[in-house]
């Protein structure tokens, strides 16, 4: 009885060990070639960023990103399946393969850049400080944003820069409210809740649109802008995303798609 309990276990652990080889193996794969023998690419966004990702009335998915990625897939010969999630949950997908790669208006900044690798920069994109309409805050200096409550959105290059100032010691964790939706960030901003919100210009143009708020300061963060995130050890598929991304940009396809979604 003994020895035939050892050898189910001795066979429950090879079987084991070989499942974690193939999972092992399937990491290290080429994910290019997956995604084109499967004839699809599962792409990660975050759909509450007009005029870059968003849902219409119809439920597609619209925006800027949208209309890059679908060309970009279509170049490739597959389709795209999208995959909608809180935005700070994209970094984790991708490096988790959850997703093949992520777009949303995503800046490659260095503790995203240490989880997954990033393509090209596809748009630069200014950073802005928006405030209520009715308001007579101003600002003269990038820093002088420490003096206020802010509300940036979870994530975000603007959560990273106002994060580095409370860890600087020139804000106080108090100063800051972090949102994972930024529709209730702008409703927090045009209730008084907090005085400003700093975020991406493109978006705020869309907020100016719809609720009682201005932009009152433009700046860059880090003078980065919009890329596609990849996982790591993956160089034929950032290979293939850069290649056609050079050729959209030469071809006037990004300028078109800055007019059509009125992106700076």
């Amino acid at each position: 009885m003994k020895r035939k309990i050892w050898s189910t276990v001795v066979a429950l652990s090879m079987a084991c060990s070989l499942l974690a080889g193939v999972s092992v193996n399937a990491a290290e794969g080429n994910l290019l070639e997956e995604i084109k023998t499967k004839g699809a690419m599962v792409v990660g966004t975050s759909a509450t960023n007009a005029p870059w990702e968003s849902i219409d009335e119809d439920g597609n998915y619209v925006g800027y990103d949208m209309d890059l990625i679908n060309e970009i897939a279509s170049r490739m010969g597959v389709e795209v399946e999208i995959q909608d999630m809180a935005f700070d949950a994209l970094v984790a997908a991708v490096q988790t393969g959850k997703v093949n790669v992520a777009i949303a208006s995503m800046g490659a900044k260095e503790e995203r850049k240490e989880k997954v690798d990033f393509t090209q920069m596809y748009h630069q994109q200014m950073n802005v400080y928006i405030a209520p309409k009715d308001s007579d805050t101003e600002i003269t200096d990038m820093g002088d944003i420490v003096n206020y409550n802010v509300g940036v959105q979870s994530g975000t290059l603007p959560d990273q820069y106002i994060t580095e100032q409370v860890d600087n010691g020139k804000m106080k964790e108090s100063q800051v409210s972090r949102y994972e939706a930024p529709e209730n960030m702008i409703l927090d901003l045009e209730a008084g809740r907090i005085d400003l919100v700093a975020g991406d210009k493109n978006q705020a143009k869309e907020y100016e649109k719809k609720y009682d708020v201005k932009i009152i300061f433009e700046c860059s963060f880090y003078g980065t802008g919009e890329n596609i995130a990849v996982p790591k050890e993956q160089p034929e598929l950032l290979e293939e995303l850069d290649s056609i991304i050079d050729d959209l940009r030469e071809e006037g396809f990004l300028d078109e798609l800055a007019l059509k979604w009125e992106v700076d």
